[in-house]
């Protein structure tokens, strides 16, 4: 069940996004995808998803390529996502947000709903049931009859997550899942992530807190300018010289920030004195 990127690219007229890629993700394993801003973290996730198209290489899930695929037949091929801005359906219930997910797969049972009304009620409780289950799983009960637009950030932050696991994906995509949270919503989303850890899953987290991605991952991978800059364990990637150099530059280009901060406050100190 690896899913694997073979030599990928992603290309915007003259812009190279992605560029020559070539890694592998194996289950049973929490993986971190890092790197500066612009570095083509979530352009992977969206790729793998097929929400962007690939301009070269291969996405393969269990030696099937999901590259060229419409986004569900790669959700029916067992992957599922979040997304950095929420998109959830704010006027349905935290509840019918689970319940919704399993339209796709239902429908062509629904005349039998409608036609035999306790074969309908059965299944209404046992959807019911099983999304209950994942809103408990992250402390979301009490919010099962809440539109979900109204619920408080963190806690649509963890439903959207709860949405992704109603269909038990074999791959699961978080992109940056705690952007926006505060430090107890994160230690407690860390905590709820980690639970998630599955031999029979796949997971890939983009996310640019640090202290989540060191305590969460198995292994990491860091993008640089839309290239593979390094892979490897947390404290191989946080021994690394290039990871360094990627995130906090050389000496030299400190000390020209430096200057140019220095020159710039400068600048303004003489406006400033020749106002009237």
């Amino acid at each position: 069940m690896t899913v694997v990127f073979q030599n990928l690219r992603k290309q915007y007229g003259a812009n190279v996004a992605i560029d020559d890629v070539s890694t592998e993700f194996a289950p049973g394993l929490i993986h971190g995808i890092i790197g500066p801003n612009g570095a083509g973290k979530s352009t992977l996730i969206n790729m793998t998803a097929g929400s962007y198209t690939v301009s070269g290489g291969a996405i393969l899930l269990d030696g099937r390529r999901l590259d060229g695929l419409k986004k569900h037949e790669i959700a029916n091929s067992g992957v599922a996502r979040t997304y950095q801005n929420i998109r959830l359906f704010d006027q349905m219930t935290a509840l019918e947000n689970l319940e919704v997910c399993y339209y796709p797969s239902e429908a062509h049972h629904a005349w039998k709903e409608v036609l035999w009304p306790p074969y309908g009620r059965a299944r209404v409780a046992e959807r019911r049931s099983a999304c209950m289950e994942i809103l408990r799983f992250f402390n979301l009960q009490t919010y099962a009859d809440a539109e979900a637009g109204s619920l408080p950030y963190g806690r649509q932050r963890m439903l959207e997550i709860a949405r992704a696991l109603v269909t038990h994906p074999r791959v699961l995509l978080l992109d940056e899942p705690a952007a926006g949270l505060n430090h107890h919503e994160t230690v407690e989303l860390t905590a709820k992530l980690a639970e998630l850890r599955s031999p029979e899953r796949v997971m890939i987290v983009v996310e640019h807190d640090m202290d989540l991605v060191m305590a969460l991952c198995d292994r990491i991978v860091v993008m640089h300018h839309g290239k593979l800059l390094f892979q490897g364990t947390p404290a191989e990637v946080q021994a690394s010289a290039d990871v360094q150099l990627a995130y906090l530059g050389t000496a030299n280009d400190i000390d020209e920030i430096r200057a140019a901060a220095e020159a710039r406050r400068a600048q303004l100190g003489i406006r400033a004195r020749q106002r009237p």
